[in-house]
């Protein structure tokens, strides 16, 4: 029978119990303090952090008596990477590395043990402010028959996250810049959208999920359209921005050029605060030209580190959008009006679905300079003022063309070709036909004015300046080709109508049959004629628009 214990006996066990605490407290805050001294060495000497855990993993190991110390966590590549130590071991794990991740990550709880052969595992969670960064875990062997209690995997689990917490700040630098790249990768991919206006909403939302602001602007010049601004203004909140977008808008419009010239008053104006931060988006490399700009303000008046290298990111990143939107835009302005082109870079995949070749109706005008090279020869003389006449003429006449809704397909010496029905193919056969018919009477019209424009005083001695043309509705295969992506069209119709347009007189707009059908009017047009062209075995049947 056992004898009852004593008050004596339960005194002795109490102290007992607070020796070993003591011992335990002190065998962690040598713990800490060491691996804090190695932590401020690996910073200090900016090692690597394979190289920083090879020190910072064996005291662990010492003071726990682990045989192996085994870390899985972000390295600065930011791949997933496993660290092993291990104490006179062979350096194989013995527990499955990624079974024992996924049981981490799975539990609420942090810690996880369990009993191995001969040893107990312990592992945890390593975080980095508050967010999953990595697993840590230990393996300490015991003697048969004698495996550790709970109080002991208790104490193990303490030293555990001792370290683990010193080891957070070694890692933490490696976490901001993780955060960063993942936040960049995501702006950068939102900004890839084919749909700009889309893409920009999508990065700023980014923003707004990881960067308190109180407003956000953006603003860039679209080029080749004079002072056109596009622009965006966020508010904080979705509320915000709801309550206040007609007031957003108006402001913008009337600070938006001073606001792109660097005024901050306008900006002060716009933004509703006076504190803010400006990224200025800039390109070229032997003369910089501002394109845009990005302001932010913050709710708490300044930003941190992080806010402002997340908010260079997107403004490099939209930089190099904007100079990508810019460039395209360029390209589809040599073919097609602004609205048009607007209206295409709102498409996604617009390549796709309506520039590559396709067979479509069209209307398709030739518009040519009467006399052209008796005009060079013996009135202009000088290649210059050739070159000045038909930069002059030829922009006109493409403006005509897109003010009627055309598309201007190319200029081949004094001709202009232009197509009606590209590249949305929404006319009928006569609206496609009279729209042309519009842009031939205006191209006719603003060329006989020539001969009084103050800039070619020679043209007095003329008789009169005059253009032919040639209209014809035609099936062609229409869209982008060749090297340089050309949109044009080709066919035996589009042939013939440059082969009409050589039989034109001046100031005669010569219609092809097909087309005049089109119309419907036959009595805009005079009587038919025929004319057997080379190569052709039918003549070409077509009347003069009266």
């Amino acid at each position: 029978m056992l004898a009852p214990m004593t008050e004596n006996d339960d005194r002795t066990a109490r102290l007992r119990e607070l020796e070993e605490r003591l011992a335990h407290l002190e065998e962690r805050l040598a713990l800490n303090d060491e691996v804090d001294d190695l932590a401020e060495i690996a910073l200090r000497e900016r090692l690597p952090l394979d190289h920083a855990l090879r020190i910072l993993m064996p005291p662990l190991a010492r003071t726990t008596r682990a045989s192996f110390v085994f870390v899985r966590t972000y390295d600065e590549t930011l791949a997933l990477h496993d660290y092993v130590h291990a104490e006179g071991e062979d350096g194989a794990l013995p527990f499955d590395a990624d079974a024992l991740v996924r049981e981490v990550d799975a539990r609420e709880a942090d810690l996880v043990s369990r009993a191995l052969p001969g040893a107990v595992l312990v592992a945890q969670r390593i975080d980095v402010a508050g967010e999953p960064f990595g697993t840590a875990a230990i393996v300490v062997p015991h003697a048969p028959r004698e495996a550790p209690s709970e109080l002991a995997i208790e104490r193990l689990a303490e030293l555990l996250s001792t370290w683990c917490e010193e080891v957070d700040n070694h890692l933490a630098a490696i976490a901001t810049s993780r955060k960063k790249a993942i936040l960049g990768r995501e702006i950068s991919d939102a900004l890839k959208d084919p749909v700009l206006d889309r893409g920009i909403a999508r990065a700023i939302e980014v923003l707004r999920e990881n960067l308190r602001f109180e407003a956000l602007l953006v603003v860039f010049r679209q080029e080749d359209e004079g002072d056109a601004l596009r622009a965006r203004l966020v508010r904080g909140s979705e509320e915000e921005g709801a309550r206040d977008a007609e007031a957003d808008a108006e402001r913008l419009r009337l600070f938006g050029q001073r606001i792109m010239m660097g005024d901050e008053a306008a900006l002060r104006e716009v933004l509703g605060v006076s504190r803010y931060r400006e990224e200025q988006l800039i390109t070229g490399a032997r003369s910089t030209k501002v394109v845009g700009r990005v302001v932010a303000a913050s709710r708490r008046g300044e930003f941190n580190t992080f806010d402002r290298d997340l908010l260079e990111r997107f403004a490099d990143s939209l930089r190099q959008r904007i100079v990508d939107f810019n460039r395209e835009w360029r390209n589809l302005k040599t073919t097609f009006e602004s609205s048009a082109v607007d209206r295409l870079l709102g498409i996604e995949g617009y390549r796709e679905s309506l520039l590559t070749p396709r067979e479509q109706t069209c209307a398709v005008l030739f518009a040519d300079i009467s006399g052209f090279t008796r005009l060079s020869e013996q009135v202009l003389v000088r290649p210059e003022r050739i070159g000045h006449f038909i930069d002059l003429w030829s922009a006109e006449v493409v403006r005509a063309v897109w003010e009627t809704g055309g598309v201007f397909d190319k200029m081949v010496g004094d001709c202009v070709i232009a197509l009606y029905g590209p590249p949305f193919f929404e006319l009928t056969p006569r609206q496609a036909c009279e729209r042309a018919l519009e842009a031939a009477g205006r191209i006719r019209a603003y060329t006989r004015t020539l001969s009084r424009h103050p800039d070619f005083p020679e043209f007095e001695r003329l008789e009169g300046l005059d253009v032919s043309i040639g209209l014809n509705l035609c099936p062609l295969f229409v869209g982008i080709f060749g090297p340089d992506q050309d949109y044009t069209g080709f066919s035996s119709g589009m042939n013939n109508t440059a082969r009409l347009q050589g039989q034109a007189r001046g100031g005669e707009i010569l219609c092809m049959d097909t087309f005049v059908e089109a119309i419907g009017e036959a009595a805009r047009f005079g009587e038919e004629r025929q004319a057997a062209v080379k190569n052709v075995r039918e003549p070409l049947r077509f009347r003069a628009l009266l």
